[in-house]
């Protein structure tokens, strides 16, 4: 019989110091597994809010560069002048009314396809701009729904405009009205012609998304939209925090460009106001779109006191830095000018 052979058979199981060394090896492992997939599900978790921040930044200058590329669509309406209605929180009633005595006028007018609120402004209307976020400006943007209906199936209660075009009826105004029974204004053909929808719409910051009870607390870019019964408020992206929004004036070549911009951002007050309507709002050829975007959650060790471009105070730059006790969120600025295509097009020289 072999040594080798000997010393095998004697061997009897594991003495309590290679036990101890293999549940040692094991731990080791199994810590270093959890500690992988414990990173692994914070990378994880980090990766999604930071999509989805970025998500919703993009689809907040999305969404308002389509609606302000239609601001001032108003069809084939006659009147080229413009003017603001009394207030922006007007009631269908109330919008229908101040419509009838524009298109009344000796020259007919219109409402301004654009016009800027400052924070002080849009805090005084809480009827029609709920939660407004402290610091943060508003836009008021009128046009027509493109989509043209015959009058008669017009939905009763809804403001929709009629323009004439039937020659010899040789009218330079048009027709405001909630009732169907108004519209008398003839295509080419002689016939009642067709509507359209009137859209008064604000954008603004909310201090929530879902404002039920004490509210979630999430900056969210928000509608607020005229309809029969009120204004619908509707939720247009979340972890909207600072907004801004500058103003292209065409001031000097009446071509469409805009010469100068100005803002109603930060704590612009009663004299930036005033500067602004001085400027004209009919004149506003661009609105140039300035947004900070948060994730809806803070991320763990993570601090930043950084300050973004948020528009103009006048013609001075405003940056926004967040407070000391939300620099915990990961944020992501942006920007984007958007022309308003009809009062520019109208304005444009071959």
């Amino acid at each position: 019989m072999s040594a080798v052979a000997g010393s095998m058979r004697h061997q009897r199981g594991l003495s309590l110091v290679e036990v101890m060394v293999g549940l040692t090896i094991g731990m080791i492992l199994v810590a270093g597994l959890a500690l992988m997939f414990g990173n692994a599900s914070r990378s994880s978790n980090e990766l999604e809010r930071s999509v989805r921040h970025i998500e919703n930044g993009r689809y907040a200058m999305e969404w308002l560069g389509q609606d302000l590329a239609m601001a001032g669509f108003y069809g084939t309406l006659p009147a080229t002048a413009r003017e603001a209605p009394a207030s922006p929180c007007l009631t269908m009633a109330q919008l229908t009314a101040a419509l009838v005595t524009m298109s009344g006028k000796a020259t007919p007018t219109l409402p301004f396809p654009v016009q800027g609120l400052t924070s002080q402004e849009a805090q005084a209307l809480p009827a029609c701009l709920p939660n407004h976020r402290i610091g943060t400006p508003a836009l008021v943007l009128r046009r027509l729904d493109p989509p043209a209906v015959a009058a008669a199936a017009a939905t009763a209660g809804t403001l929709y405009l009629q323009a004439s075009h039937y020659v010899p009826d040789n009218t330079d105004t048009y027709v405001a009205s909630t009732s169907t029974a108004s519209f008398t204004l003839r295509d080419r053909s002689a016939n009642t012609n067709t509507v359209r929808r009137f859209l008064s719409r604000i954008y603004y910051i909310a201090n929530c998304s879902d404002c039920s009870g004490t509210g979630d607390g999430i900056p969210t870019l928000t509608l607020s939209e005229l309809t029969p019964t009120g204004f619908r408020i509707t939720p247009i992206a979340e972890g909207i925090e600072q907004i801004g929004f500058d103003y292209g004036f065409d001031t000097a070549g009446n071509d469409g460009a805009p010469d100068e911009w100005y803002g109603l951002n930060a704590d612009a007050d009663g004299t930036h106001v005033a500067a602004a309507a001085a400027k004209n709002w009919t004149h506003v050829m661009a609105v140039r779109v300035s947004l900070v975007s948060r994730a809806l959650e803070p991320s763990l060790g993570y601090s930043e006191a950084r300050k973004y471009a948020a528009g103009l105070k006048g013609t001075a730059l405003y940056e926004f830095q967040p407070a000391a006790a939300i620099q915990n969120f990961k944020r992501r600025a942006y920007a984007g000018t958007f022309r308003l295509q009809t009062p520019a097009g109208l304005r444009e020289k071959p």
